[in-house]
């Protein structure tokens, strides 16, 4: 074999060795995992609250259905008293007053409405053929 052979069967074995080399190093560069897809699943645990303890949750619970038990006494006991009155008033003759609603007047709102499409050509154009915005609902179109 001559020199020349040998020199490019080097030169061959060289470059596919070459080839390997950067084939390796960029698939080793694609598979790095960034962001949020490299963390497992249960990453986000260490985000969460602690867990509060249940005892301390129970008492906050019962406290407040202690309150809304008594305010709805209260709203009985208020209700009973308002009858017993009613009841005391018919038994004497006399009716409570009620009470009778008054009507506020309100006014109108008035809008300003640049969009009626009513073929006004407010737009500023040199245009004077009156087809405008309302184009096509008219009668006069030719």
């Amino acid at each position: 074999m001559s020199k020349t052979v040998i020199l490019w069967a080097l030169a061959a074995v060289a470059g596919v060795v070459l080839v390997a080399g950067v084939t390796y190093a960029a698939s080793g560069l694609s598979s790095q995992s960034i962001g949020l897809s490299s963390e497992p699943l249960r990453a986000g645990e260490d985000l969460a609250p602690p867990a509060t303890d249940e005892k301390a949750t129970t008492g906050a619970a019962a406290r407040a259905a202690a309150r809304r038990r008594a305010a709805a006494r209260r709203a009985a006991a208020r209700a009973r008293a308002e009858r017993r009155g009613r009841a005391r008033a018919r038994a004497r003759g006399t009716a409570t007053p009620t009470a009778v609603p008054t009507v506020a007047p309100t006014a109108v709102p008035t809008i300003a409405d640049d969009n009626s499409g009513s073929g006004s050509d407010d737009s500023g154009s040199d245009d004077s053929s009156g087809r405008g915005r309302g184009r096509g609902r008219g009668g006069d179109d030719d």
